[in-house]
């Protein structure tokens, strides 16, 4: 055989190992990249899906989605290292937008703002690290001001207004310099519950 040929045969052999080791390396890549970021599923007892979202490194990143039992998108947002991050977003079981915010480090940060289920703002407030600062408004269904709040690092300090659903100013309650009750009504004026304060902080 010529040895022009020989040499033309042990090239193609060469490169042809080349491919075959390209390929190997190629599949080995995708089997690591679909073993450290699996889709996650969880469901419920009537085997709807709860929740949907990438695991990877054992730890939920990536965009996540969830969903009520009936099927409906209940809301989500991004993980990163297995902690929120970024804007989320939560809707009642009609499709309304219910709450919207922004996390960071896996806390409520900034601004959210919450909606009733017939699309009416509920109300506002400004968080830092996960507790309520400044003053945080609520309003009624029909959109008439319910309550206004001054917090401080997560601690209640006062409680400026109560109406109900016509504008009748309420009974705020005993609530004075972080201690004492704050007394929640429904729109039309009635008594709800009664909640007592210590050193500014929920207690019963």
């Amino acid at each position: 055989m010529d040895i022009c040929v020989l040499v033309h045969i042990s090239n193609c052999w060469q490169t042809l190992e080349k491919m075959h080791i390209l390929k190997q390396c190629f599949y080995l890549i995708l089997i690591l990249v679909f073993t450290s970021c699996n889709l996650s599923k969880e469901y419920y007892e009537n085997g709807m899906i709860e929740k949907i979202g990438k695991i990877s490194n054992g730890k939920r990143n990536g965009n996540w989605k969830y969903y009520f039992q009936n099927g409906n998108f209940q809301g989500g947002g991004n993980y990163k290292n297995g902690k929120r991050t970024g804007q989320w977003k939560w809707f009642h079981n009609n499709g309304e937008l219910e709450q919207v915010g922004e996390y960071r480090n896996d806390e409520q940060d900034g601004e959210w703002e919450f909606y009733h289920d017939n699309g009416n703002q509920s109300g506002f407030g400004t968080l830092d690290n996960g507790k309520k600062i400044e003053k945080w408004i609520w309003y009624h269904s029909n959109g008439i001001l319910y309550t206004e709040r001054e917090w401080n690092n997560g601690k209640l300090t006062k409680i400026i207004s109560c109406y109900d659903g016509q504008s009748k100013e309420l009974d705020k309650g005993t609530f004075v310099n972080g201690n004492g009750t704050m007394k929640l009504y429904d729109i039309k004026g009635n008594l709800i519950d009664t909640i007592e304060y210590e050193n500014g902080e929920y207690i019963k």
